[in-house]
């Protein structure tokens, strides 16, 4: 049966958009790739909800006499519920058919519609990264008001040590402004401290445990420190991609929209320490 070249279209675009537009999400997130998302794919449509239990580690005991029995605990958990209600979504209309038939219009398009969910996805999660204020506070500033420095890392690395935080796959995020500060920072960047920092190509890779990253996203003199098990995420696994003829609108032209669902859950506010000033 002989179908239309819009219908072919329409069938199309989405097996060559898709699957290309969700690596390119994956690829350039970088909050959303540093938290855990080990039920992705289990949310297939918004309001779905992802039940997590915690186990509760037992008070325990010391037994001095190996002839006294030792006693037992009954098992708590703590259940935490990820619900996903959100959903980042762009389109744009398209007049020409042409356009969304040309390759390099295609990839155009792809770029500018990834860019506008990755920026909603990554804005959304930075505003939940809200540190305990409970004594000690995990909201500092630095001993210089706006010059990150690395006496600043080693009270955050302190700070993150006594609340017990696992001292690998620590992650430092800073903007721009103190990034630079810490490239001018001998300490951070000379070869008596540390062996993977270059000044000349501007690369401070990690120091005192912490992997060191620029984020462009976050409000000037403002930094991060998180461990992936603070915040768990949930996505679908797939963004979906729809074209609809815009004829029923009296236009001549199509709509291209993309979208996914996914929802989050602070689980340790300990676990982040925001650093400001």
């Amino acid at each position: 049966m002989a179908t239309s070249g819009v219908t072919q279209l329409a069938n199309l675009i989405p097996e060559i958009w898709s699957p290309k537009m969700y690596d390119e999400l994956r690829s350039k997130i970088l909050f959303a790739n540093t938290f855990s998302r080990e039920y992705e794919g289990a949310i297939k449509n918004m309001g779905d909800t992802v039940r997590v239990n915690q186990v509760n580690a037992p008070t325990g005991e010391i037994l001095t006499d190996d002839t006294v029995a030792f006693s037992s605990e009954l098992l708590n958990t703590t259940q935490f519920n990820i619900v996903a209600n959100k959903r980042a979504s762009a389109a744009f209309e398209i007049s020409d058919l042409g356009q969304l038939q040309s390759m390099s219009f295609q990839a155009e398009a792809q770029e500018a519609l990834v860019y506008s969910i990755r920026k909603q996805l990554e804005n959304d999660i930075i505003s939940a990264l809200v540190p305990s204020a409970l004594a000690p506070d995990h909201d500092i500033a630095p001993a210089v008001i706006g010059d990150l420095a690395a006496v600043d890392l080693g009270a955050i690395r302190t700070l993150m040590s006594k609340a017990l935080i696992p001292t690998t796959n620590r992650k430092l995020f800073l903007d721009p402004q103190y990034y630079g500060d810490i490239l001018d920072d001998a300490k951070v960047m000379s070869r008596d401290y540390t062996s993977g920092n270059l000044s000349e190509p501007g690369v401070a890779d990690a120091f005192m445990g912490f992997q060191i990253m620029e984020h462009d996203g976050i409000a000037a003199d403002t930094g991060f420190a998180v461990h992936p098990s603070a915040l768990q995420l949930v996505m679908q696994q797939d963004i979906r991609i729809k074209i609809s003829d815009l004829h029923s609108n009296n236009k001549y032209g199509y709509l291209v929209s993309a979208d996914f669902v996914y929802g989050y859950q602070l689980f340790d506010d300990t676990r982040i320490v925001k650093i400001s000033g």
